[in-house]
């Protein structure tokens, strides 16, 4: 294959990618143009002939993937450089180092053995090594990318897949990342068996690469046989809602570049909070939870807290949080301390029915370069940012897992528990009223960014949450795309540790999702609305991925580094061990000395 068109097949993988991913034209995403979206990159990584080729293609590939699919961070008002350039410099970079694997089991290869490929497929290009090695590798290129400090979970397979229900209930196993290793397997089966209709038409012996590519195809084949097997079971399979969670979603739609003060939005979100009150009263739906989304609030806790028991003028906020009855969840900020630097955690506030203040949770993961700078704690570097690059250095991470715990409603039919316990503690009409009584609910508020990642969501999971409630602020994107690509990975979370989400967006997309992904209620885009979320709170039950994690990339990523090794060495002892002819010359260059020094005598 010339260079030219390989560079074309790796454009063109990139672009049928990027549109498989939710965009302005298909919302939730293409399954379909996902899982054949590397077909044309396999095509060139079966041709690869050095570690650099393997190095360039992947990072021009990643790079425009992540140029197309996340545009809109060029809109992230004077962080563009950073959102954008930087980010997209640094997953290139990833994914050049992670592509070196791609080369690693055939650079051992002899010219002899290379030959003898080309004509057999018997070494180690050969039809299932060079499968599953690609659909590994590109596993464990998704998963570095999406760790660690500057993480970016977008522009994933597996957020191509939202709409596929059936193919996605696996997540509860080995998370997104079993996705990825079954898409990128199809994409590899599908290439690899372009790519034997042409070389059997010129090798001397076709039988056996075709016998391995079809028992390679038959093992693929099983393999998703049986997860749709398991997805249609999981999505018949009923699940029970032990309670509610009836909660206010405001969607304020407020621009969060162009407000100095907050007084704007908060009065939007009161108006919209009393317009769903006033229709839960005519309807009898008992309210128990009110929720605005990331950021509504300008001021920095505890020290505003004055400040928002006058204003606004109109309705000082705890004035209306105290006659709406009704505890909130609003997002803010938090003032942690000022010395040696100030420290600012991103937060959600917990207000109790008569507007005092209850508690926080700080955001743990922040997006990096953009809420948080590297060594922004450090005086020096923190002063240098403000006064030369005129930026603040963003917002300290969260240092704790926090669940909030409100009283909940009973779902209109109650299931009597399997086991009771008769105790002669109480009275009998304290036994009754304890029967009676609303049950308590813990959840936790993963903001913005949090819920993208498994490593955040998880703990809360482990700790105790019961469901997830997300506060959002996308707007600043201005565009469809950037609000449901961040959904589409969010939810994933849903079917992970099988529970439910809620999202309380600024301008969207807010929405509440079942055990299963499915989307059981939402709101428009970019409007100000509200709604009556009836958030279902279901048993918990561990999964395979709430117990183990992420296991499936580290058990590739144990896989490569070993392979590597083993390349590394057996490289190491073909340099140093001479071949039989190289010890034939050496025996007949001593024994001539021998005779030479013999006929001198």
């Amino acid at each position: 294959m010339s260079r030219i068109l390989q560079v074309f097949c790796i454009l063109f993988s990139a672009t049928v990618f990027s549109l498989g991913i939710p965009n302005e034209l298909y919302h939730l995403g293409s399954p379909f143009l996902g899982l054949i979206s590397l077909i044309p990159m396999y095509f060139v990584y079966s041709g690869l002939k050095s570690y650099r080729e393997s190095f360039l293609y992947s990072s021009l590939h990643a790079c425009c993937v992540h140029l197309i699919s996340s545009y809109w961070l060029a809109f992230f008002k004077d962080f563009a450089a950073f959102t954008l350039g930087a980010s997209a410099l640094g997953t290139s970079a990833i994914a050049g180092f992670i592509g070196l694997f791609y080369f690693l089991p055939f650079s051992a290869n002899t010219a002899k053995q290379k030959l003898e490929d080309d004509s057999t497929c018997r070494h180690a290009g050969s039809v299932s090594v060079r499968i599953l090695w690609f659909a590994a590798i590109y596993t464990l290129y998704e998963w570095v990318k999406s760790s660690g400090f500057i993480a970016y979970p977008w522009g994933t397979i597996s957020s191509t897949m939202f709409l596929w229900k059936i193919f996605i209930q696996t997540a509860d196993i080995a998370g997104t990342y079993g996705i990825t290793f079954l898409s990128a397997l199809f994409s590899a089966v599908i290439a690899e068996g372009f790519i034997l209709f042409y070389k059997t038409r010129r090798i001397t012996e076709p039988r056996y690469l075709v016998s391995q590519y079809t028992r390679t195809a038959l093992a693929a084949i099983t393999i998703f046989i049986m997860v749709f097997g398991y997805g249609a079971f999981r999505l018949i399979q009923p699940v029970r809602v032990q309670k509610y969670l009836n909660a206010i979603m405001v969607q304020q739609n407020a621009d969060p570049w162009k407000q100095s003060t907050d007084n704007d939005s908060i009065m939007t979100s009161q108006r919209l909070t009393k317009q769903m009150l006033e229709k839960a009263a005519e309807s009898g739906t008992k309210i128990d939870l009110v929720v605005w989304s990331e950021g509504c609030l300008k001021y920095y806790y505890p020290l505003a807290e004055l400040h928002y028991k006058n204003y606004p003028l109109e309705k000082p906020m705890a004035s209306f949080i105290k006659e709406c009855s009704v505890p909130f969840i609003l997002g803010g900020s938090y003032l942690r301390s000022t010395e040696p630097v100030r420290r600012i955690n991103n937060s959600a506030f917990l207000f109790d029915k008569g507007g005092e203040f209850r508690g926080f949770y700080g955001k743990n993961h922040l997006v990096p370069f953009a809420e948080c700078i590297p060594f922004s704690g450090i005086p020096a570097v923190a002063g240098f940012l403000k006064k030369v690059i005129h930026i603040s250095a963003g917002f300290t991470p969260g240092d704790q897992y926090t669940l909030f715990e409100v009283q909940g409603t009973w779902p209109e039919k109650r299931y009597l528990p399997e086991s009771k316990v008769i105790s002669l503690k109480n009275s009998k009409s304290q036994q009754a009223a304890e029967d009676k009584a609303d049950p308590y609910i813990k959840f936790s508020t993963p903001i913005c960014f949090d819920d993208s990642f498994p490593d955040v969501c998880r703990p809360l999971r482990m700790h105790g949450s019961e469901t997830f409630i997300n506060i959002t602020d996308d707007s600043w994107s201005k565009t469809k795309s950037a609000e449901y690509q961040h959904f589409v990975i969010a939810a994933f979370r849903t079917i992970e540790y099988r529970t439910s989400m809620a999202r309380s967006c600024n301008s969207g997309y807010s929405v509440v999702l079942d055990t299963k992904g499915n989307i059981l209620q939402d709101q428009p885009l970019f409007e100000e609305s509200a709604m009556i979320a009836k958030i279902p709170v279901y048993e918990k039950k561990d999964t395979t991925y709430m117990r183990l994690g992420n296991w499936l990339p580290k058990l590739i990523a144990w896989i490569a580094i070993l392979t590597g090794l083993v390349m590394f060495f057996r490289c190491r002892i073909t340099d140093t061990v001479p071949s039989e002819r190289t010890k034939l010359d050496r025996f007949s260059r001593k024994y001539k000395r021998k005779l030479i020094l013999k006929s001198n005598f």
